[in-house]
């Protein structure tokens, strides 16, 4: 997430290549593990503790 203020924030824009390399490691390394998710919802609405 980017932000100046800390009451919004959005999406940081990673490289999707990066993001697929990212998501191919933890599916296929960290055991029990079968989906990586990016979730690119702006606060507000959405809140950062939602992870």
């Amino acid at each position: 997430m980017t932000s100046t203020d800390g009451m919004t924030a959005d999406v940081y824009p990673f490289d999707m290549g990066f993001l697929n390399r990212v998501a191919a490691r933890i599916v296929n390394e960290v055991r029990g593990i079968n989906r990586a998710t990016y979730d690119i919802t702006s606060k507000p609405p959405g809140t950062i503790e939602w992870e």
